[in-house]
Formats: C-alpha cells, sequence, structure tokens
C-alpha cells in the first residue's frame, strides 16, 4: 500500500503505527504537530498515530544510495531479519533460474516470504513456487522497503506466513535523473557497471496526469572460481589441490574388467602417452572451469501513470518489462559405464577399435590363456567429457507486469479496484548426450578396410559417428553434431489478481475513529515447465530423466480488519487501542482456510509504549509442491537398509515371511549362496525422488510478537524498540526418509508406504518413489532490537549525524520432517541440504552517517556471529574441527558522496566495499554448507574488497 508521507531522513529505519502489524517511519526529530494520516505495509487503514503492535524496518531510497549496490537483495541480505536464498552467488549450479534472486524472512523459505510492489502481488520468477526474482525490480525507482516479519496472511493472503517484504516505487518525479555507476575489485575483476535513467511529468488539461519512467540496465560479469586462492583448487575436507582432484578426468580413467575382478587400469599423460594406473597428479580440476558468481545482465523498463478521472477518482497504471540474462559455468559431464551397464552391457566392448594397440595386445593375452577366469569381459570408465559437450546453462528470463485500476475518495472513505497481471519465461538452455546414439558410437569397429566405424548397420544409415574416448582432445568433432543434443527446459508463470477494497472511518468512538478496512480478492496462478524430448524420455546421459510440471489453482478470498482505540489521554493510559483482521479464502486446491490476527497497543506515557500480536497464518501448497512429478535418476547411493537383506530360505524374523514373498527372492537366495545379500554395487544404485501431492493441506502457523518502544522526548532523535517474536509452523509440507517408508511398510504393510517402493526383478531394493506430506513442524524464536539516534553535530550550521542499527537474538529454529522424527535445532547451524536457514544466534547491521550541507559520509558495519558448520560436530582431528568451528565476521562499507551544482544537480559518490578485505571463512567440500565452487557457505561474500563510483545528474 502506498504512504501519503515519507517522514525517514535516511536509512534501515524502525516503522510504527497502530494496527495490524502496520508501521510507519519514525520521524527523524518529535513533531508537536499531529501526524499526517498514513498507510503502510501491514494494514489497508490510514492511521494518525506513530504507534504499533510489531515494527517494520524500512530501507529507504537514501540507504539505497548509500548501498551503491545495484542488485536490491544484496541490501536485504545484510538485515538480521533476512536469511540468504537464491543469489547470483550460489545459482551456478542450477538447471533453471539461474542469476535469479529471491528473499527469505527468518530462514524460513523463500515460499513463506511474501513479496509486493506497491501492495499488490508479484509474478513468480522461479517455477511453481510464488517466490518473485528480485532482479525485476529497478533499484533507482524504489521509494522504499518495507519489511514486516511475522504471520500477514489475515491482511495479504497466503504466503506471508514469516512476513512481507513491499517495494514501494517512486509517486513524485518532476524532471529527468540519470545515474551511472561503475564497480571492480581489488582484484580487478567482477567489474559491473549501470545506468539508470528516470524521468517524470504532469500531462493534459490543468495537469490532471502524471508520468514516471525508468530504464535501467545493469551488468555484472561475474567471477570465476580460479580467480580466488579460496576456491582455486579442488577441496575435500582438509584436503586441498591434487589429493583432492576428480579421477573423472578430460583424458579418461580406463578399467579392464573380468567377470569378478580388476585386471589392470591406465589413463593417458597430457602428451597422450599410455599410462598404467591412475597417477593422482593427472586427475582433474573442477573448480578451475566452476563460477563463484554468475555473470547477469538486465534491462528492466518501468512506468507509474496516473490520471484523474473525476474530481475524486483516478486511474493508474503500473506497467513493468524486464529481460535478465545469465549463464552458468560448470565443468563437463563426468560420463562413465554406468549408463551402459542400464542396457544389460558391463561396460565398453572390447571390441572397440579405438583401444591402444598395447592394451589390445593385453586383452588378447589374457583371453587366449585357457582361463575363463582372467578372461577380460568389458573396459569399464570413467572420463570427463570436456571435447564433446558443455552442459554450462544459459537463462533468457523475459517479465512482463501490469497493475492498474480505479483509487478514489469520498469523504472518509477511500477504496481501491485493481487487476494484476503478470507472466515470466524463463528459457533455459545447455547440452546433453543422447544416451542411444552415444552407445552406438563406442561400439566402434574396423570394417576391414582400415576405416573404423559403428558396428550397428541402422545406426550408420542415420549417420553413426564412432567416438575415441583414449586420450586427452580424442573426439572427432563430428562426434558432437551426432551425439550432442539441446537440452533445457522452459518455464513460463502467469498471475492474474482482481482485488477490491474500502477503508474508512464506521463511527467516531470516545478515544478516536474506528477505522475498518474490507474488501474481496480473485487470483489465479498457473506454471509451466517444459523439458525438452530426450530429458522426458530420461535418454540423456548428462542429466536426469525430468518430467514436465504443469498446473494451476485459482483463489476466492474476502477480508476485513479494524482499528479500534479505546481509551486515550486518561491516568495511566495515554492511548490504549486494539486491532482485528480476518481473511477467508477458498483453495481450488487447498480447500478452505481461515486467517486472523489480534493486536493490542497500550501507551501508558507519551514516551513510552509496549505492544503485542496474535496472529494464525496460513500458507496453501504451490503448483510444484501440488503437481511435480516423481524424477528418476541414475545412482545416488541412497543408503537404505533393506530390512530383508540377510533373510534365507528359513530364517524367522518378523518381516522374513513377507520379504520371500518378493517376486525374485527365492532365487536371489539361491544365487546369494543361502542369504539375500546386497552387494556394494547394488547400495549405490538405490535411489530416493520426490514428487508432489495434489492432496497437500495449507500450512498453518501462529506467531506471536512482544514489544516495547522508547521515544524520549528528553532526548530528541532517539528511538528504540525492542520485540520477541515467535513463529510455529504446523501441517508444515515435507516428506518422508525413504528408510520411513521401508520401515513402516513391513510393519504395517499400508500401502501408503508400500506402493512407492519399487525393486528390480532380483528383488532388490530399486529405489523409493516418495511424494510430499504434510508432516513437518517448524519452529523459530528470538529477539530484534532497533536503535536509531539523529542530531544535528553542531560542527557547521547545518549538520547532524544520525546512527542506526537493527540487531537480532536468534533464540531457537528448529524443524520436525515428521512426528516421530527427532528434532533438528540449527540455532548455532549454518545451512544444510534438507534443514532450515541458518541459525546466526547473533546478527547485526548499523550505520553511521554524517551530513554537512552537500557532504554525506557514511559507514556501515554488518555482523555474524560464530557458528558451526555441523551442530556440535566431533571431529575426527583437529583440522577439520578448526573448518567446522567458523568464527564471527564484521564486514564494514565506506562511502563519501558529494552534491554541487545549483539545487544540486550534480552528485558524486565514491565507496568501498568490504573494506578490510575480509575473506570467506573456508567451508570446503564434504562438509555441509560448502558451495560448490566458492568453498564457502552462500551467508559470506567471496568477492572481497570491492570499490565503486557512481555519477547522478538531475535535470
Amino acid at each position: 500500500m502506498l504512504r501519503k508521507k515519507v517522514v525517514s531522513k535516511t536509512g534501515i529505519s524502525l516503522v510504527l503505527i497502530v494496527g495490524t502489524g502496520s508501521a510507519a517511519i519514525a520521524q527523524s526529530t518529535p513533531s508537536t504537530n499531529e501526524p499526517e494520516e498514513i498507510v503502510v505495509t501491514g494494514s489497508r487503514i490510514a492511521r494518525p498515530q506513530v504507534d504499533a503492535q510489531v515494527p517494520i524496518a524500512v530501507v529507504d531510497a537514501t540507504a539505497i544510495r548509500q548501498d551503491g549496490a545495484l542488485h536490491i537483495e544484496d541490501i536485504l541480505n545484510k538485515m538480521p531479519q533476512v536469511g540468504v536464498n537464491s543469489t547470483r552467488a550460489n545459482s551456478n549450479f542450477n538447471s533453471v533460474g539461474t542469476g535469479a534472486a529471491s528473499v527469505d524472512l527468518r530462514n524460513l523459505g523463500a515460499n513463506r516470504t511474501l513479496v509486493l510492489v506497491n501492495g499488490r502481488r508479484y509474478v513468480s520468477g522461479f517455477p511453481g513456487t510464488s517466490a518473485v526474482d528480485l532482479n525485476n525490480i529497478p533499484v533507482d525507482f524504489i521509494e522504499r522497503v518495507e519489511v514486516i516479519t511475522g504471520g500477514a496472511s489475515a491482511i495479504y493472503g497466503s504466503d506471508a506466513v514469516s512476513g512481507v517484504i513491499n517495494f514501494i516505487l517512486k509517486n513524485e518525479i518532476d524532471g529527468i535523473q540519470v545515474r551511472t555507476d561503475y564497480g571492480i575489485t581489488s582484484r580487478g575483476d567482477d567489474s559491473h557497471y549501470l545506468v539508470s535513467a528516470s524521468a517524470g511529468t504532469h500531462w493534459g488539461a490543468d495537469d490532471r496526469g502524471r508520468f514516471m519512467f525508468n530504464y535501467t540496465y545493469d551488468n555484472d560479469e561475474g567471477l570465476m572460481s580460479r580467480d580466488r586462492a579460496l576456491s582455486r583448487e579442488d577441496r575435500f575436507l582438509t584436503q586441498v589441490g591434487v589429493p583432492a582432484y576428480s579421477s573423472y578426468a578430460p583424458q579418461g580413467r580406463f578399467d579392464l574388467r573380468t567377470a569378478t575382478d580388476s585386471a589392470r587400469v591406465f589413463t593417458f599423460d597430457h602428451g597422450n602417452n599410455l599410462v598404467d594406473g591412475f597417477p593422482q597428479e593427472l586427475a582433474y580440476n573442477r573448480n578451475g572451469d566452476r563460477r563463484i558468481s554468475v555473470p547477469v545482465e538486465r534491462h528492466v523498463v518501468s512506468a507509474n501513470i496516473t490520471h484523474d478521472v473525476g474530481e475524486n477518482m483516478k486511474l493508474f497504471i503500473e506497467p513493468t518489462y524486464s529481460k535478465i540474462q545469465s549463464s552458468s559455468k560448470i565443468e563437463a559431464y563426468s560420463g562413465d559405464w554406468s549408463f551402459i551397464y542400464n542396457e544389460g552391457s558391463p561396460g565398453m566392448p572390447i571390441t572397440n577399435a579405438y583401444i591402444p594397440a598395447a592394451i589390445r595386445d593385453y586383452i588378447t593375452m589374457r583371453n587366449s590363456d585357457g582361463s575363463a577366469a582372467n578372461d577380460i569381459v568389458a573396459i569399464q570408465f570413467r572420463r570427463r567429457m570436456n571435447d564433446v559437450f558443455d552442459r554450462s546453462n544459459n537463462s533468457d528470463r523475459d517479465t512482463w507486469r501490469l497493475a492498474t485500476g480505479l483509487r478514489g475518495s469520498i469523504g472518509k472513505w477511500n477504496s481501491e479496484l485493481s487487476y494484476v497481471y503478470g507472466r515470466m519465461q524463463d528459457k533455459n538452455s545447455s547440452e546433453d548426450i543422447n544416451a542411444t546414439k552415444f552407445r552406438y558410437g563406442l561400439d566402434a569397429i574396423d570394417d576391414g578396410t582400415g576405416k573404423i566405424v559403428c558396428r550397428d548397420a541402422s545406426a550408420r544409415a542415420a549417420g553413426c559417428v564412432p567416438i575415441n574416448l583414449f586420450g586427452f582432445d580424442t573426439v572427432n568433432p563430428d562426434v558432437m553434431g551426432y551425439v550432442t543434443i539441446p537440452h533445457g527446459a522452459t518455464v513460463t508463470n502467469t498471475q492474474h489478481v482482481l482485488s477490491a477494497s474500502v477503508t474508512g472511518s464506521l463511527l467516531k468512538l470516545p478515544a478516536g475513529d474506528l477505522g475498518i478496512a474490507f474488501g474481496g480478492e480473485y487470483r489465479k496462478e498457473r506454471s509451466v515447465t517444459d523439458w525438452d524430448a530426450e530429458t522426458n524420455a530420461g535418454n540423456v546421459v548428462g542429466s536426469m530423466q525430468m518430467d514436465d510440471l504443469a498446473g494451476e489453482f485459482d483463489v476466492y478470498e474476502v477480508f476485513g480488519e479494524a482499528n479500534i482505540p479505546i481509551l486515550t489521554e486518561k491516568p495511566f493510559v495515554h492511548y490504549l487501542g486494539g486491532t482485528a483482521a480476518a481473511r477467508y479464502s477458498d483453495y481450488s486446491t487447498a480447500g478452505r482456510v481461515f486467517s486472523w490476527n489480534s493486536g493490542i497497543d497500550y501507551e501508558p506515557v507519551r514516551d513510552l509504549r509496549f505492544r503485542a500480536n496474535y496472529a494464525k497464518a496460513n500458507r496453501a501448497p504451490s503448483v510444484n509442491e501440488l503437481y511435480s512429478a516423481n524424477t528418476g535418476g541414475g545412482g545416488g547411493g541412497a543408503t537404505l537398509i533393506d530390512p530383508c537383506a540377510g533373510v534365507t530360505l528359513t530364517s524367522t524374523r518378523p518381516q522374513d515371511a513377507k520379504c520371500r514373498a518378493i517376486p525374485g527372492v527365492l532365487n536371489e537366495i539361491a544365487a546369494g549362496g543361502g542369504t539375500f545379500t546386497y552387494t556394494g554395487f547394488d547400495l549405490g544404485w538405490m535411489t530416493v525422488s520426490e514428487s508432489g501431492n495434489p492432496n497437500l493441506e495449507a500450512e498453518t502457523a501462529t506467531t506471536t510478537t512482544i514489544g516495547a518502544v522508547l521515544t524520549p522526548a528528553a532526548l530528541p532523535g532517539f528511538r528504540m524498540s525492542t520485540d520477541y517474536f515467535n513463529i510455529k509452523i504446523d501441517n508444515a509440507i515435507g516428506s518422508l526418509p525413504g528408510q520411513v517408508y521401508l520401515d513402516r511398510c513391513f510393519a504395517t504393510a499400508n500401502p501408503l508406504y508400500c506402493d512407492p517402493i519399487t525393486r528390480y526383478p532380483t528383488g532388490k531394493i530399486r529405489g523409493i518413489e516418495s511424494f510430499l506430506l504434510n508432516v513437518s513442524s517448524v519452529e523459530t524464536s528470538g529477539v530484534d532490537a532497533n536503535l536509531v539516534y539523529n542530531h544535528p553535530l553542531g560542527l557547521t550550521d547545518a549538520d547532524d549525524i544520525r546512527f542506526e542499527l537493527l540487531y537480532t537474538r536468534l533464540l531457537s529454529l528448529k524443524k520436525r520432517s515428521f512426528a516421530e522424527s527427532p528434532i533438528e535445532d540449527n540455532l548455532g547451524q549454518l545451512y544444510a541440504a534438507g534443514r532450515l536457514g541458518t541459525g546466526f544466534k547473533h546478527r547485526a547491521n548499523g550505520r553511521l552517517t554524517y551530513s554537512a550541507n552537500r557532504l554525506s559520509a557514511t559507514w556501515q558495519v554488518t555482523y555474524m556471529s560464530k557458528i558451526q558448520d555441523r551442530l556440535n560436530w566431533v571431529a575426527p582431528d583437529a583440522a577439520q574441527q578448526a573448518l567446522n568451528d567458523v568464527g564471527e565476521v564484521f564486514y564494514h562499507n565506506v562511502q563519501l558522496s558529494y552534491a554541487i551544482g545549483d539545487k544540486r544537480k550534480y552528485a558524486f559518490a565514491l565507496g568501498v566495499d568490504n573494506v578490510f578485505d575480509r575473506g570467506a571463512p573456508l567451508i570446503p567440500m564434504g562438509f555441509a554448507s560448502s558451495l560448490a565452487g566458492v568453498e564457502s557457505a552462500k551467508e559470506y561474500d567471496p568477492y572481497g574488497r570491492r570499490f565503486y563510483a557512481s555519477v547522478r545528474l538531475s535535470l
């Protein structure tokens, strides 16, 4: 929702107003006048009091300028309430959404954070979810960002479980404003530049229309892993360099196999000379081909058009278009013989015509000695396919959004009717290998004339090209045209939102107006992910089989809220009031849900107020959670323990009779010497996949905030608040571990647990095809403290100094995956796959600004407390323990700006981020939170010291 008046001067400010989780930016100095009524995030009711049940943190346009950031997520991620989600520095391995940016309040997931623009929803930027790509929002068109944490479903609907981030765009631009920025690291890389042009004017008779426009172009060139010492070479635990390199090397690692054993391993040196064994120094450094951060190029066009169509009625149109391009860079596919094994072959045929002569002679010798046990039957191989195809991903995203409607007033009643249309299309393109053609190409023979061809005649007729994998760069370029295929997906999200609301004063109570708001909303969401046909069929080598995703839902909602002043100017009561809000939603998928909240605000004296708010929030399942299909894959080592392992023809364990009834088990018992036994190979090929579930229910959450605000008149410009928060999510969407399906199947014989289990004809487990369920619970709690102090310093006639601090003390962050599982405690633990977000016990962001006439100097500090990568883990040695224990981190940023010319038409700024070049802590692969190619966790700065310069022109 739009605010009528902005009263914050700079920075990240505490926002306070009475209402249902609502707020207004606190004034930099106390005012003796009654504050103007304003509308802020968390409520549709305008109020005159600067009070609140919960705080809202605000990042205004000045703070955005002082950060010197091209991307708004870089600013938000410094706030202690915000957990790091998808960014350009952790999306290098994404198959879709490369370079996209999302936000995660309270570390509860981007799908539980609602992002609004001018109080209205925005189309998702990710497949099948509600998460918004923040790249679509132009930084220079932002007036401020309002962040409210806690359940706000009663006001805005689903997805607002952990809170709301509302981007308020500018509606007052006169003339032309141009900004250019350039930045580069102290190492001369990761350069970025930006050009932004904004313009605004009135038009039409009596200036009844207003037009505002912004075009933003920026380009961040990204950073290679090899350009930082931390990530220059592969690491695994305490190993670095050659010992951690991959045995999937570009020249290949080849293993001559008998029916039961390995007979000889060989590879090639850089001169393509045959080498027996596989010396580690010939292994492959994957980090040499990876990115720390992906390049992102953006074109964003936004406008805000209004026209008075009557005395009290205004038409508004807010169109936005963005084109965002990004690309990942990762090592080539690590191909091996396993995809041939799936076709029944134990490896590459020993008749392959490209086998080196010395190896061919060795095979002939072994296979002609009269001992069948010595016979070489296949060549199993590992090879990095550098000379075959590049599996790096290119992403080209187009987003269209139109928000339009009418807003007006009659007396004290205001109304708005709006429609929002959004469409995002993300075209992701890469390459892969056609598995069938690759098998044909590996079966290469001499046709008797010295020419090497594919053995299969039909394949030859279809253009088969024989493949030589023996050595560096041995693959014929023609092979690439034969076996490589386009690989990728097109993601299309669409959104329609029709909303109507009325706000005003129902009646006047002794303590003030009884403010109310009510209305209704209809919303329809659709998401489609269309993979290429070969990926659908699973006929690819470098990626998994993927099914398309297509799903939609719609919802009808009615809502209402009230602001109830109870007492004012009574003994021991300067103000006492309450709020209430409710929303009833009818989803085509999750059915009917009811959200509500209530709050109370008590101000015994003007300088001190206490507040409390309690909310029941809901989150309906997303399209992906409802309709995603099971995804097949190759060996994944799911580490499942089959209750049937060890069964014999006569064993009497409770499950043994059921096991012997499984087709194939009796034959395997006989073949295994009387016992049903798993080999290491069998275990390595077990998989656990996951699909959506159209029968999912909505998540439910309770949120509680209790706090106090101090604004002492004796200390002008000082404000401080402290708030306790607790968010508990029940019926959360999650999945059962594969082992639970196995154990419960044998314990209960319930088809819910037995049907997802698939087995090979041998009776051995192939995998678990699980699906999402409402089985989890999540809880987080903590204390927020916000402080702002603004005061003239007196060094010049017009100067002041301003200090701002946001601080969060996390008290709990825990999850229970399902009812019988242990509680997973993330307090004090970094993010790990399958767990909640990062559990820093202490996070803070402080800013000190000195302003004097045309000069402004800012020093900003971001703090993250010490933490463990794996909580309470006892490492096997001191070196690993040192890597597991991550120390506290401070990041310092400074900026100096100066304005010149008449009416300060020209402004220049110089800034340094990460002044002291604080490197990211080393968290290599093998630890829970390491990022491939970055060798640290996503919360830390991987770039180092960065310089930037900015020039602004106003005409």
